[in-house]
């Protein structure tokens, strides 16, 4: 790989800390230390502002807005109007003045400057020493988000002078905010005590922000959107003053209830906040965290900056999304930037969805509820394409279409696959016959449909496949037979067929429901039989698509660093025309059922395709180290799990300013998971084949699986297991091996 890490921040297993401030980094150092707990977010902006460019960003799962305009175009399918995550209410905003002088990072004299974000509580720390002449002023703050009642949130401002000071601090909650710097989505609804409610002009989502502070107001001022409450506070010598401010949101994405309701509501929660002090709401924090690390923590002793880089990447699993509601979904960028404008894409299904199914089972069944929730909005749009069925889109975030680009939204198939993966993963682990009788086999349904009148056959008649898509190569446009999409799709047919003929699940209503009959399913069969898969016994390849052989071919090792991330500095239609690969394609479907092929061909098939892939994905790294890992490619895993574990922390892309990759950092649990401890499950009982990296003497995965808590620690020559619940039979090393309390195995 032509990318190499740009790391600045200290080593440290539950703490993410940056010693002294690097101005050059200020950008990705605001989502690196970002804050969230799946129902808002907030980067790590500086509270009281600085005069360089920044992103202050607040955000709530949820909260959308329409494009001002519809995008013209006289196309049928391609969509007029998308639709994004907006920037909302800044309630962690202050002014602080001292003696003339603003408190401003890029213009002030100060010292001994240290930023820390404490994994273990959510909590983060920034504070210096501000000189201003011959004073000299300790300045502290901290914030956090509540991780179980998340509409609260909680600042301490902390100032501690050598000398008598008199401070003035203005608190703000900043309705105003630009989304990107353009354009502000809010629109006033009324000031109230101590608050501001705010609505969406096209949505018509409502939100309503109180702040509790626990100093005494000099004077409130109210701006066109924004709320002042200015402080006069007397700083004694060498006496810590602290400012504590409590804030309680609450978003109504319904826009079923009336402001009075959000607001009573907003006030209660204060209410019940003014009999906690900070460091008790640190303490509920503590104990949630604590429970997170005992289900899935994964420790790794050898290798410090690999320990780090997990931990961080389940910290931020876990603030982006933990099953809160069923109506949330996992952006791109999670809570953290507005690139991808907070759209949930097929990663959701494939990469971050693992996580939960061996952590949290309600949290993954409540991804899936949200495709089951958006169902209507895939029919509406299969439509659109003309077709039946359900397809899902590549980008959402309330169950519609999002992106205007055609080569994306028209010829991606595989968000509609990846939900169908969803249900048969979840299915696999869990037996949850109640989700699909409810829920599960109407969306298999639709799926399927849709997945047969996309599909079309040969001119001969004598295959099936799809023609004119895109598969997860994106480098690839408008190409015929993407391997990729048609074994997808092929699995569909399978697994549909198999729920059928299993007779667990009342189909006489659902048949009727979504328009199904014997002769529908014997087309469906018809098709399955003729899938088009490009396959070679001798070589043991897949070809990616028809033609993709015949393509001119680069060596990616000669493209310069400079030249990425390439969608900035080459011509759109350049990348498209060779044999560079964005992200596993043919790889990406043996990682999703690997139990399926020998390893023989996992080699063939690695060896010929990663020397093509640029790994212009983050979904990319993590899937070529887990192969790498079974091929016995010690180095070659290694150096993609570094990769992908650590992309946002030392900006490998050069674009952690824009937002935290959240499907690299789901992924960099698979990578462990799936690579190292070489778990598989897709086959009705998991199987494990635990390696040990070169570089680590020793690590330990948690997981919960079947209702039980499971600790795996691998050493150089043994594997111990911990069990917390009833005994279960697992594949260890590919013999069945009854699991119960401590048991140690050679390897």
């Amino acid at each position: 790989m032509a990318k190499v890490s740009q790391m600045y921040l200290d080593i440290d297993p539950y703490l993410i800390k940056e010693s002294g401030y690097h101005k050059e980094r200020h950008q990705v150092s605001e989502s690196i230390f970002s804050l969230a707990n799946e129902y808002m977010g907030v980067r790590a902006f500086f509270e009281e502002g600085i005069s360089l460019p920044h992103l202050v960003g607040t955000y709530f799962n949820g909260i959308i807005e329409n494009s001002l305009e519809d995008t013209p175009s006289a196309y049928k399918g391609i969509i007029k109007r998308s639709h994004f995550t907006i920037n909302s209410v800044n309630f962690f905003k202050c002014k602080i003045t001292v003696d003339g002088e603003t408190l401003d990072l890029n213009k002030s004299s100060f010292d001994n400057f240290e930023r820390v974000l404490d994994m273990r509580t959510g909590l983060l720390t920034r504070t210096f020493i501000w000189n201003i002449d011959n004073k000299h002023i300790k300045v502290r703050f901290e914030r956090m988000l509540d991780m179980l009642k998340c509409e609260n949130a909680i600042q301490r401002i902390t100032f501690e002078s050598d000398k008598d000071s008199e401070l003035d601090l203005v608190l703000y909650l900043d309705g105003s905010i630009l989304h990107w710097g353009n354009h502000c989505y809010w629109e006033l609804e009324k000031f109230f005590e101590h608050g501001i409610a705010m609505r969406t002009p096209t949505t018509h989502q409502s939100l309503v922000v109180k702040m509790d502070v626990n100093q005494k107001v000099n004077q409130v001022i109210k701006g066109e959107k924004e709320l002042e409450e200015r402080f006069k506070l007397q700083l004694k010598a060498n006496q810590p003053l602290e400012v504590v401010r409590k804030v309680s949101a609450v978003v109504d994405k319904e826009s079923d209830q009336h402001f009075d309701q959000l607001i009573d509501k907003a006030e209660q929660l204060i209410k019940e906040q003014n009999n906690v002090s900070f460091d008790a709401f640190l303490m509920a924090n503590r104990r949630y965290f604590d429970e997170i690390w005992e289900k899935t923590d994964i420790e790794i002793e050898g290798n410090d900056v690999d320990q780090q880089g997990i931990r961080y990447c389940l910290f931020q699993l876990e603030q982006n999304y933990h099953g809160y509601s069923e109506d949330n979904n996992i952006g791109a960028k999670g809570l953290t930037g507005e690139a991808y404008s907070g759209h949930a894409f097929w990663d959701s299904e494939t990469y971050c969805l693992p996580y939960y199914l061996f952590s949290d089972q309600k949290a993954a069944m409540n991804l899936l509820m949200f495709r089951y929730h958006t169902l209507e909005q895939a029919k509406l749009r299969a439509i659109d394409l003309d077709c039946e069925g359900a397809c899902y889109p590549i980008a959402t975030r309330n169950g519609k279409e999002a992106c205007s680009l055609w080569q994306h939204a028209s010829c991606q198939i595989q968000p509609t696959t990846a939900v169908g993966y969803a249900i048969f993963h979840y299915m696999n682990l869990y037996n949850d016959d109640e989700f699909m009788q409810k829920y599960g086999l109407e969306m298999m349904l639709e799926i399927c449909k849709f997945l047969l009148s996309r599909g079309q056959y040969s001119g001969d008649g004598k295959s099936f496949g799809y023609y004119g898509v895109m598969g997860p190569d994106e480098f690839q446009l408008m190409v015929n037979n993407n391997t990729y999409t048609n074994f997808m799709a092929k699995k569909m047919f399978e697994y549909l067929f198999s729920l059928l003929e299993s007779g667990k699940y009342q189909t006489k209503q659902l048949f009727e429901k979504c328009d199904y009959n014997d002769e529908l399913l014997k087309k469906m069969h018809a098709a399955n039989d003729k899938m088009v898969i490009l396959y070679d016994e001798k070589t043991k390849l897949f070809e990616q698509h028809d033609g993709y052989y015949k393509l001119p071919h680069i060596d990616i090792h000669s493209i310069p660093v400079t030249d990425f991330p390439l969608y900035a500095h080459w011509a759109y239609d350049r990348i498209y025309r060779n044999d560079i690969i964005k992200q596993p394609d043919v790889l990406m479907f043996m990682f999703l059922y690997p139990s399926d092929f020998d390893l023989e061909t996992k080699k063939a098939n690695y060896e010929y395709y990663e020397p093509r892939c640029i790994h212009e994905s983050s979904l990319s790294p993590s899937v070529h180290s887990i192969i790498a890992c079974e091929l016995g490619k010690d180095a070659e895993a290694l150096n993609f799990f570094s990769f992908a574990t650590r992309l946002d922390l030392d900006d490998y892309n050069r674009n952690t300013c824009e937002g935290l990759h959240m499907t690299s950092i789901a992924a960099a649990w698979m990578n462990i998971v799936y690579g190292f401890l070489g778990l598989r499950s897709d086959r009705e009982v998991i199987s494990i084949a635990p390696t040990l990296p070169s570089r680590w003497s020793k690590y330990a995965v948690n997981i919960c699986y079947k209702n039980r808590k499971m600790r795996i620690s691998v050493h150089k020559n043994r594997v111990h297991f911990s069990l917390k619940g009833e005994p279960i039979e697992i594949l260890v090393y590919g013999k069945p091996l009854l699991i119960k309390d401590d048991l140690v195995i050679e390897r």
